[in-house]
């Protein structure tokens, strides 16, 4: 019966030494890990709020783009063949060709304008179109110019 007793005695003298040598974290090793992880997040803010932007960015463009497509389909169905001339955003939404205008700002300064040879082109002044806090540039163009437009073109 003395081998078996001393056999268990073993086992938890062995368990209570390791138990013994856990401390856990000290203050020291605490600290580090927090000041990883507070470095670690703020990369990510940083890398987050600059894909926000550019994104906010690209819907501006794409507004544009939008913009002279309802300006188009109003030239296509509501001017006379061969008419010349400038109408705004604002008569373009009243005939229903676009619908979601809230971030287009002052609709009656964006206009349209019908060249001689048919071909229709719009002007946004500065400032017409936000992104963040960032206000875009002027942008005066046709469909070719409006589908090459990129952000830095936009907004820098």
């Amino acid at each position: 019966m003395t081998n078996v007793v001393t056999l268990q005695e073993r086992k938890e003298g062995r368990f209570n030494r390791i138990v013994e040598d856990e401390q856990g974290l000290t203050l020291v090793e605490l600290l580090a890990t927090v000041v990883i992880l507070a470095i670690i997040m703020g990369v990510g803010a940083l890398a987050i709020g600059k894909v926000i932007q550019n994104s906010r960015e690209d819907a501006a463009i794409s507004n544009i783009q939008q913009a002279l497509n309802a300006g188009s389909l109003y030239q296509m169905n509501e001017l006379t063949d061969g008419a010349t001339g400038e109408f705004g955003l604002d008569e373009v939404k009243t005939k229903g060709y676009i619908k979601q205008v809230k971030s287009y700002g002052t609709l009656t300064d964006i206009k349209f304008t019908v060249g001689t040879d048919g071909e229709l082109s719009v002007k946004f002044p500065t400032g017409q179109l936000k992104a963040g806090s960032k206000s875009s540039k002027e942008f005066d163009g046709d469909v070719d110019a409006a589908s090459n437009l990129d952000r830095t073109t936009l907004f820098d």
